[in-house]
Parts: C-alpha cells; sequence; structure tokens
C-alpha cells in the first residue's frame, strides 16, 4: 500500500480560548484531507501572556513555511 504525504502552506497565529493564549495553526490551502475536519491549536505554558505567544508566533513563521501529514 503507497502512503500518501500532504503537505500545505501555513502559519501560526496568537490568540485566547477560554481566556488563555493559544497559538494556531491556519493552512493557506485546503490541500490536507486529513486536516480538513480538524483545528490545531497549541496549549501554551501556565503563566505565558499573549505577547509573549506574539513574539513565539512571529518566531515559528519565520521559519517554518508548512505542514507535511503522513498517516501512519
Amino acid at each position: 500500500m503507497t502512503v500518501k504525504t500532504e503537505r500545505s502552506g501555513s502559519r501560526f497565529v496568537a490568540k485566547t480560548d477560554e481566556g488563555k493564549p493559544v497559538i494556531q495553526l491556519e493552512l493557506f490551502h485546503d490541500t490536507v484531507s486529513s486536516l480538513r475536519p480538524l483545528s490545531i491549536g497549541l496549549e501554551l505554558l501556565s503563566g505565558t501572556t499573549l505577547q509573549q505567544a506574539r513574539t513565539l508566533v512571529d518566531a515559528m513563521n519565520e521559519r517554518i513555511i508548512g505542514v507535511i501529514v503522513t498517516p501512519k
């Protein structure tokens, strides 16, 4: 069986969820079928401020250009 790897350009955005900062993954295109029904966020350590999350997002967006999804 051939494993299908899918790729998509993406970016990260700092948001708040229930009053806590989180980092949300946003895809530029709807090209990764397994991610279509999902929203992917990163939970941050307690005490992280929204400004710290934004600083982290800026650094991530400078170096990360996309996601690669391969089923196991």
